[in-house]
């Protein structure tokens, strides 16, 4: 890409591939002047299925970006969603000659980050999630305090090793490098949560095509990571089984007419549609089609609440869920979650105090994956430079090495 001061993101989805490129301006505050998207092909339930597919797409989406806007793209940041994700929490403690010093803090968060994985995994993110002074005191900024012990606790996903290769390769056969890997529902995290929402327990849920996607947060950072292998494609399928008719016009019925909680008598009505290898119109209820779709939502909220109980998350999700994908663009989606869960539920908008630009893409729910990959800041895994404005103190030092509280 053309100049040091530019950021370029692609989400890959099952559906569709969007693409930005954001302006780095005083204060890391990002404007996004180029994008593109595009339909999706090569990709099976958010994951890779064809590489040769794929990578077509990508190289024409960014030949036409770099004809329409001038650019030379050659890093972008990019998604994943692995079915096959693992997260866990890793400590490590080590003692201190009297004052935490930054060497103290490297070697503490690199003993916690030194977990062994299989051969067939590959760690994506270790995140910074708090630091404990003589395992009692916990401090976001040890630097410089007096202690004995200093103990730091980390966050870490892996993913299936051959997914992340999948990716890379995908961009290289597309001429581009990649300059970091975010998993999906982390991506989606800094462009729609806000640091309150996070603090006080919150589950961002993104309905997908292929796939739904969650992250829990508490005031101590990122809790759990997971995906239901179902999404928006699921309740078209069920639709165009229901009514024998074609996936194309099942998905005209659910995006013109469908709702997620089924409606009333009184407010059922007819409409026309086409069934599969019948050039006749016929009608269907209004009543039976929402009845379909809350049934297939229900089958994935009830994986995700039996999830979320097993890893006992479902009490300490105060502030309820926050949605965001194409799944949760259809209507009422709010109130049946809300009825589901008993926690309150909103959409999710994107959080304008880092980033600007176009305001038709800001508010466009299909690049809120590439613009949580365009405010994504790093993590244990990516060290990078930054010019310090705090008079070197540890933050400024450390922002290379360890990511901020998700």
């Amino acid at each position: 890409m053309a100049g040091n001061h530019f950021v370029a993101s692609i989400d890959i989805g099952t559906e569709k591939i969007a693409l930005l490129v954001a302006e780095q301006e005083e204060d890391d505050y990002l404007r996004i002047f180029a994008y593109n998207a595009c339909p999706s092909k090569g990709v099976e339930r958010g994951s890779i299925s064809s590489i040769d597919f794929l990578s077509r797409e990508i190289t024409q989406l960014i030949k036409k970006t770099e004809e329409g806007f001038d650019l030379d793209l050659i890093r972008v940041r990019v998604n994943i969603s692995d079915t096959h994700l693992t997260c866990k929490d890793s400590s490590s403690q080590i003692r201190v000659d009297e004052q935490v010093k930054l060497e103290d803090l490297e070697s503490v968060l690199d003993s916690a980050a030194a977990i062994t994985t299989s051969t067939n995994k590959q760690e994506i993110h270790t995140i910074k999630k708090k630091f404990t002074i003589n395992e009692e005191s916990e401090v976001d900024d040890p630097m410089d305090m007096e202690a004995n012990v200093l103990e730091a606790k980390v966050h870490i996903i892996t993913v299936s090793s051959s997914s992340v290769r999948n990716i890379e390769n995908c961009l290289k056969q597309s001429n581009l490098e990649v300059e970091d890997i975010v998993l999906n529902s982390i991506a989606k995290s800094h462009a729609v949560l806000t640091q309150e929402q996070k603090n006080s327990g919150v589950c961002l849920l993104d309905i997908g095509a292929g796939v739904t996607s969650y992250s829990v947060f508490q005031e101590e950072g990122i809790v759990q990571s997971g995906i239901i292998a179902m999404g928006g494609d699921d309740v078209t399928e069920e639709i165009a089984y229901a009514f024998d008719t074609s996936l194309e016009e099942a998905k005209r019925l659910k995006e013109n007419y469908g709702v997620a909680k089924t409606l009333s008598q009184s407010d059922d009505r007819f409409i026309d549609f086409t069934q599969a290898n019948n050039n006749e119109e016929r009608q269907l209820s209004c009543l039976d089609l929402s009845e379909v779709i809350e049934e297939t939502y229900r089958e994935i909220f009830e994986a995700l609440k039996n999830e979320l109980k097993h890893r006992k998350l479902d009490t300490i999700i105060k502030s309820g869920f926050v949605l965001c994908g194409g799944g949760s663009e259809i209507n009422s989606i709010e109130e049946l979650i809300r009825n589901f869960f008993s926690k309150r539920v909103k959409l999710g908008t994107i959080q304008r105090s880092r980033i600007g630009g176009l305001e038709a893409i800001l508010t466009d729910y299909r690049y809120t994956g590439s613009i949580g990959l365009l405010l994504h800041e790093g993590d244990l895994n990516k060290r990078k430079s930054i010019v310090s404005n705090r008079n070197n103190g540890v933050l400024d030092k450390l922002k290379g090495t360890f990511a901020k509280n998700f």
